[in-house]
């Protein structure tokens, strides 16, 4: 490995690493997808609090958690495929055996992503008791509490599948590689801008940001609690 080498993989790690944190500091100087989300959820909890079947919301929670299974099955299965042609490098010339810090690159993205669906899935089966166990309607003194309380449980799973999916990304950037140290620079370059722009500039955020606003941030726990009993 070259110096080159060495830079770009510094820089690759800075702004897959550093993207969490940025995204996070980016969200406090201007609207994004992940802080309107938070707003819409935390209304859909409310909504939740006034029904008394939930197989709907427990049919929508299932969806994701099916999803975050079928991404973490196949990053798995690309791991090993990615790990068993790695490993099997020792049968091949030394000279080839350089590059094979290479398709390891590939690999930390990969499994890091594996780490963050298997912790969503979990998050959404607590999530799951969590929203069986919560008050029957006709306590509606306890959803002001309850409300937050689903939507943050919530939010959090939905953050770490999130951050699944955007490992797909850098595990691309870090495919790169292959085409020399200049390509990892851009491909990492290119993964992060794509993925904030995603987040706060693309259309769907514009939308979400619009709906946001439209969303009741209070509890009528009075008018809820007569609508409970009718």
């Amino acid at each position: 490995m070259t110096s080159l080498d060495y830079a770009a993989v510094a820089v690759f790690l800075i702004f897959w690493l550093g993207l969490e944190q940025g995204l996070v500091w980016l969200g406090r100087r201007r609207p994004n997808i992940t802080s309107d989300m938070e707003a819409v959820r935390e209304a859909w909890m409310r909504q939740l609090l006034r029904r008394n079947l939930l197989l709907v919301d427990a049919q929508i929670v299932g969806h994701t958690i099916n999803s975050a299974s079928f991404f973490g099955s196949a990053n798995l299965i690309v791991i090993v495929g990615i790990g068993g042609a790695v490993f099997s490098a020792s049968d091949v010339a030394a000279g080839v055996e350089i590059h094979a810090s290479k398709p390891l690159l590939l690999l930390v993205p990969l499994v890091r992503g594996l780490f963050d669906f298997i912790w969503s899935v979990r998050q959404l089966n607590y999530f799951l008791a969590a929203m069986a166990s919560s008050p029957h309607p006709d306590q509606s003194e306890r959803w002001p509490t309850w409300a937050p309380a689903l939507a943050a449980m919530l939010s959090r799973a939905l953050s770490s599948f999130s951050a699944g999916v955007r490992n797909y990304y850098f595990a691309a950037a870090a495919a790169l590689w292959m085409l020399g140290p200049l390509a990892l620079m851009v491909g990492a370059v290119a993964a992060a801008g794509f993925l904030i722009w995603r987040q706060c500039y693309s259309a769907t955020a514009q939308r979400i940001h619009e709906l946001a606003p439209l969303v009741p941030r209070d509890m009528d726990v009075a008018g809820a609690a007569d609508a409970g009993k009718s």
